[in-house]
């Protein structure tokens, strides 16, 4: 830089501070180098990263406009632009700028799905489906791509198809009868009724520990609970993490590799008890699944079942596991059996999807409650790349 601005920050200064999140300290760096050089397209692009970063849409917006003005062949930039559009409202404008980028590039994978989004947004379905194809023939393995054409699908009636693609997003759990003979469960009866509800302990607290462990430690993933009837904390109060089968792949997922071999332990033993299950129904499949956890006062007070409309008809059975005990309140309640069941570390579920057991969180008055659950289903006819 020349003598009047030699002590400005450099560019690559300001991206060390946007890595450390000190966005304001970017910012403040960026309009101090505006000042002295007006005609740097890409100074206005970083500052627009800056506002974006900062929940600022329309601050983020002006400064693109101004880098694109600058340069006009910057593809991120029209993308940019069209999201922060979108977050503002201005739908019309937000596809304007989609059709810029993919004039530069008509591959443009996010700027196809952006555009997919859109149309449906403005409920032109025939021009959303046709931007959904070609982003998946643009990369049929996009996660993010196939996520939300299956639910577009679902939506609109196609469930078969968009069930496919939302779980090609997310990946499944395949069971194998081969077990895991390091895990030590023991089954625990509940009630002397026949109600089908399948009852273990793991009896692995270190396990649930660890898995309470990832849950405060993975506060990036935390959203709050949601039922089918969307977030209202009358009906659910939790803190959730939904994972995909794809994330237990990944490092620092181990401790929930190792309960599925507990959970598939349970669920074997659980044929074992009801023989037309070991003769009829041999392999099911774990889609996505919730860690969640409750503090006093949360529940999941509405009663409910898995499987309750054509988008859920494919599940078969319920599990749960608590992750800690649970001193006063937080127990799940059978309606139709008038049975609860107390929370305790290592206590492990598997139900009937079925309205016979609908069910409800009860609200937790004392400390914590923590448990991870999620549902089994009927195989598709299609393969997954981590069966």
């Amino acid at each position: 830089m020349d003598g009047i601005n030699k002590n400005l920050m450099s560019e690559t200064d300001i991206v060390k501070l946007i890595e450390k999140k000190d966005y304001l300290g970017a910012e403040k760096e960026l309009n101090k180098i505006i000042k002295f050089k007006k005609d740097n397209h890409h100074t206005y692009f970083l500052l627009a990263n800056i506002y974006a970063l900062l929940n600022n849409s329309q601050k983020a917006a002006e400064q693109l406009k101004k880098s694109l003005n600058l340069n006009s062949d910057n593809k991120i930039a029209h993308y940019n632009l069209g999201v922060m559009l979108h977050q503002l409202g201005q739908l019309d404008e937000a596809q304007k700028s989609y059709k810029n980028a993919l004039k530069i590039d008509p591959e443009y994978l996010h700027a196809n799905l952006a555009l997919a989004l859109n149309f449906e947004k403005q409920n032109n379905l025939k021009e959303a489906k046709n931007f959904f194809l070609k982003t998946l023939s643009i990369n049929k393995d996009f996660i993010l791509g196939n996520k939300m054409y299956g639910k577009f699908l679902m939506k609109n009636g196609e469930i078969t198809q968009g069930q496919y693609h939302d779980y090609k997003s997310s990946g499944i759990i395949r069971f194998k009868e081969k077990l895991n003979k390091n895990t030590k469960i023991k089954r625990l009866n509940i009630s002397h009724d026949t109600n089908f509800i399948g009852c273990w302990n793991i009896n692995n607290d270190d396990l649930c520990k660890g898995i309470i462990r990832l849950f405060e430690d993975r506060k990036d993933l935390h959203k709050i609970g949601e039922s089918s009837l969307g977030k209202d904390e009358k009906v659910k109060k939790s803190t959730d993490i939904t994972l995909d089968p794809r994330n237990i792949l990944n490092e620092g997922f181990e401790d929930i590799k190792s309960y599925i071999d507990c959970l598939n332990e349970c669920f074997q033993d659980y044929k074992n008890q009801w023989p037309f299950l070991k003769e009829n129904i041999n392999n099911l499949d774990i889609p996505s699944f919730n860690l969640q956890k409750y503090e006093i006062g949360g529940h999941f007070n509405m009663m409910h079942c898995e499987r309750s409309n054509i988008h859920s008809m494919h599940r078969v059975f319920a599990w749960m596991t608590y992750l800690n005990d649970v001193e006063d309140g937080g127990e799940t309640y059978f309606e139709h059996f008038n049975l609860r069941i107390k929370p305790s570390i290592g206590k492990t579920l598997i139900w009937p999807a079925e309205w016979t057991h609908a069910h409800r969180g009860e609200i937790l008055n004392k400390g914590y409650k923590y448990i991870i659950t999620g549902w089994m289903h009927f195989p598709f006819s299609f393969k997954f790349d981590n069966n």
